[in-house]
């Protein structure tokens, strides 16, 4: 192999590594970090069934429900349709991810979220962070073992509109 190709290899791996894989990345972004999925129920009966699910798991319960087109519109804000965030949480995952200093910093997913909305063309639909990508990016760490319970979890809650978690 002479100087100029390999010189040639190395610029062009460079620019793959530098602007092509970050690009990739960002147009993967949404998809991978936050799961999207429609409801075949209305609005109301997507946050009833999402509330009795989680209430029905053992040791689930729901923290609030927050009717974020009410709390933006109360604060001058525009009207957004209906959206709700329930936040939920088990106190004996929580327990064990905040009593060690080393895993407290996760305490800013706490409690857990899940948003349902309705779109502007009356589709109903459930959004939720990539907790199997999550317990991925921290593989072999306690944080990742906890992690891996409240997705199996969140799956079972989720099980009405036969939800699986993945990394797409």
């Amino acid at each position: 192999m002479n100087k100029r190709s390999f010189l040639g290899g190395l610029i062009i791996g460079a620019v793959a590594v530098l602007f092509i894989i970050p690009l990739l990345f960002k147009m993967s972004a949404q998809t991978m970090l936050f799961k999207q999925v429609s409801s075949p129920y209305s609005f109301e009966k997507t946050v009833k069934i999402l509330t009795q699910n989680i209430s029905k798991q053992p040791g689930w319960h729901v923290v609030t429900v927050i009717d974020q087109e009410e709390e933006i519109k109360k604060y001058g804000g525009p009207d957004v349709g209906k959206v709700a965030i329930i936040k939920f949480c088990n106190a004996k995952y929580a327990g064990e991810m905040l009593s060690d200093d080393d895993t407290k910093f996760m305490a800013v997913k706490m409690p857990l979220s899940i948003a349902v909305y309705e779109d502007s063309k009356g589709a109903v639909k459930i959004s939720l962070m990539n907790g199997y990508l999550l317990t991925r990016m921290l593989s072999g760490t306690k944080e990742a073992k906890i992690m891996e319970k409240v997705v199996r979890d969140i799956q079972n809650i989720l099980g009405f509109i036969h939800f699986r978690y993945s990394i797409f």
